[in-house]
């Protein structure tokens, strides 16, 4: 766990978000210092996620506002929740029915007003992405934990991101992140 980190001045969370939030914070504190900067972020996605380059790094850096870092817990928890906020807007445009969850047909409807062509496959491929529990449908808090380090806040940066992303790098930052997901669900998902 984080040590040391100052009192939060934000609104009070309910404890699992709060846990979940520290847990996440943890992981990315690489050095331990009750930090994260540019170092930290850039050793924790090349543990999990290889292929992320720095700028990656730099880019989520900027969007919580710090770009040279030194992002303490409150401040993150400040951003992660803003970034929620924008993420489940997002989730509420797609959600074409109001019922929660994101379906095929709704996912296809949901491209094609913001003028973006997708075949069924790709739909398909693309729920089975976010997709946590084989449902085929995408819940918010699926959405939300797939999309929550994307250094974006645009749904059209946000579609970019999940297009352009694989299957292994999201599901290992989850599991190592979240701690959300097994191997062998990993394995089952390629």
């Amino acid at each position: 766990m984080v040590q040391c980190h100052p009192p939060l001045e934000l609104e009070e969370l309910p404890k699992e978000d709060e846990e979940r939030l520290e847990k996440l914070f943890s992981k990315l504190d690489t050095d331990g210092n009750g930090k994260i900067d540019i170092h930290d972020l850039s050793v924790a996605l090349k543990e999990l996620a290889p292929h992320i380059n720095r700028s990656y790094a730099e880019k989520f850096l900027a969007t919580t506002g710090k770009d040279a870092g030194d992002v303490t817990l409150s401040e993150f928890i400040h951003y992660v929740r803003e970034h929620e906020k924008n993420l489940r807007l997002q989730f509420s445009h797609l959600d074409k029915n109001k019922d929660g969850k994101v379906d095929l047909e709704e996912l296809i409807s949901a491209f094609a007003d913001l003028g973006i062509a997708i075949g069924r496959n790709e739909a398909t491929n693309l729920l089975k992405r976010m997709d946590q529990d084989g449902s085929l449908n995408i819940s918010y808090d699926e959405w939300r934990d797939y999309l929550l380090l994307a250094p974006a806040t645009d749904i059209h940066a946000l579609i970019s991101f999940w297009r352009h992303s694989t299957v292994g790098d999201v599901l290992l930052i989850q599991t190592h992140l979240l701690g959300q997901i097994t191997f062998s669900e990993y394995y089952n998902n390629m």
